[in-house]
């Protein structure tokens, strides 16, 4: 023991060595030494935790975004979601099943389902489906194929569920929306923004938003490279909030939604009346990489919608 004792002593004598001399420690100095150094490590490993999960699940920055990128330049490319191929190695996928429901298929394959609803089926197993409020179009998961991770962001039980997680290569976490356009944030929580981390990109599905945003929502959400936005005119928001909305956010791509019929698309896209630019596409589905995203926003909206 006494040899134990010697041994831990000259090693921290080592330590503080300057080469003109050694301090004397005492063995209790050496533990009160070895004990700090300890806490240190710990302190430094839980900073580290903090900020990887602040970049994971923190707002969408496309500073951040960037260094994640990959290399290989990718054009946007427009395909069928009926067929839903494979997503090449490096981009990310992003399909309009219909109303408010979308696939994301992460550069690995990671398939995620927004807002699953009854009328517009999936015919393979995502990985998980978020859930953004509890009305039966965007709720039914009655269908799902296979066994999927449901992420609900409200439940029956106990109303707002926060969840941040990594599903895949993708990092998903939920915002609270409300209830009134007024006052919202003194108003019941009525809705699950989510934000998805991948492939270099940050997308936002908004649910049923029913007001502009609220400071404190901007701060969590940042500035995304994608916006799924309800733009029915009359349920969610006015066609004067979901621009308000896009100013806000600043994207580079709009995705109207909650939409049903092609009137309701029209309707919004003239209301626009020019303020952005509005790439009207025939297909269902968009393969996106970051690289060649519009440098100014641009309105798209899919065929059929």
């Amino acid at each position: 023991m006494a040899r134990k004792v010697s041994e831990v002593t000259d090693l921290s004598l080592f330590l503080v060595s300057q080469g003109q001399g050694r301090v004397a420690w005492t063995p209790q100095t050496q533990c009160l030494f070895l004990v700090c150094l300890a806490l240190l490590c710990l302190v430094g490993s839980a900073y580290t935790a903090i900020g990887n999960a602040q970049e994971v699940f923190g707002p969408c920055d496309p500073s951040f975004v960037l260094r994640w990128s990959q290399p290989r330049v990718t054009p946007i490319a427009y395909r069928l979601a009926d067929a839903l191929p494979e997503t090449p190695a490096g981009v990310v996928r992003l399909a309009w099943l219909g109303h408010s429901s979308f696939l994301l298929t992460s550069p690995t394959g990671t398939r995620i389902l927004t807002d699953p609803h009854a009328f517009h089926a999936l015919r393979e197993a995502p990985d998980a489906s978020t859930i953004s409020n509890l009305h039966v179009t965007h709720s039914d998961v009655r269908g799902l194929p296979g066994n999927p991770r449901l992420l609900w962001g409200l439940t029956r039980e106990q109303g707002w569920n926060p969840l941040a997680l990594m599903i895949g290569d993708v990092s998903v976490f939920n915002v609270p929306s409300y209830a009134s356009r007024v006052e919202p944030e003194q108003s019941p929580i009525q809705n699950s923004i989510f934000v998805f981390h991948t492939g270099g990109l940050c997308l936002v599905h908004l649910g049923n938003l029913r007001h502009p945003l609220t400071p404190h929502q901007l701060q969590r959400l940042g500035r995304p490279d994608v916006v799924m936005v309800p733009a029915d005119g009359s349920w969610t928001m006015s066609f004067e909030d979901v621009l308000t909305v896009i100013d806000q956010l600043r994207p580079s791509l709009v995705i109207p939604m909650h939409i049903d019929t092609p009137q309701q698309a029209l309707a919004f896209v003239q209301h626009t009346g020019g303020r952005y630019p509005v790439r009207q596409m025939p297909e269902r589905s968009l393969t996106l990489n970051r690289q060649l995203l519009p440098s100014t926003t641009t309105i798209v909206v899919f065929g059929g919608s």
